[in-house]
Parts: C-alpha cells; structure tokens; sequence
C-alpha cells in the first residue's frame, strides 16, 4: 500500500519504510489479493465479535434461531444472582432480629 504524497509528480510513500519514490503502474500482484483475502476474513469475525457484544443480533458463528439466546441466559443468571441476593439478605434480617430479640 502507497500514500500519494504529490499526485502531480506522482510521488509516493510507503508507510513501513517512510521511503518516497516515483509511482510505478504494476498490476496488483498475487500476494495482494491473498492479503486482501485475509482482509476480508478478519474482517467478518470482527462484524461476528461486534455483534456478540449486543443481544439483539445474531451470532455469525452459530447456528440459526439462536438469536435470543443471550436474552434467555441473561435473565436466568439475574434470577439466580437475585434469589441468592435475597437468601443472604434475609439471612443477615434473621440473625439481627435474633440477636436484637434474643432469639439465640
């Protein structure tokens, strides 16, 4: 890849070697189109990442009506996460109301 520096000279640069040199009009070669290739790979399992991160989206990697998968999981951890909440909260209640009223 080459930054155009002075399109009226045909003057460009290269990024990696901060050399600046005269344009040449070569074809792409071979390597390229294995780059861009990959490119294109790389960039679907970051579309696939990036929609991972909302629940409303389907996964690029997986299979078909798993779309609110993430939903259903997410409500079920907070059901157990609230309900162990709850237990330790009304633990702590009764062990002061023990104490407090001795109970023990």
């Amino acid at each position: 890849m080459k930054i155009r520096v002075a399109p009226e000279t045909e003057l460009v640069m290269d990024p990696l070697t901060s050399v600046i040199s005269k344009e040449k009009n070569i074809a792409p070669n071979r390597s390229m189109i294995a780059l861009i290739k990959k490119l294109d790979e790389t960039e679907r399992a970051v579309d696939g990442l990036m929609d991972s991160l909302t629940a409303d989206k389907p996964l690029h990697n997986s299979w078909r009506g798993r779309e609110n998968a993430a939903i259903g999981a997410g409500t079920v951890t907070n059901f157990f996460y609230g309900l162990i909440a709850g237990l330790i909260i009304s633990g702590i209640f009764l062990l002061l109301l023990g104490v407090l009223y001795g109970g023990i």
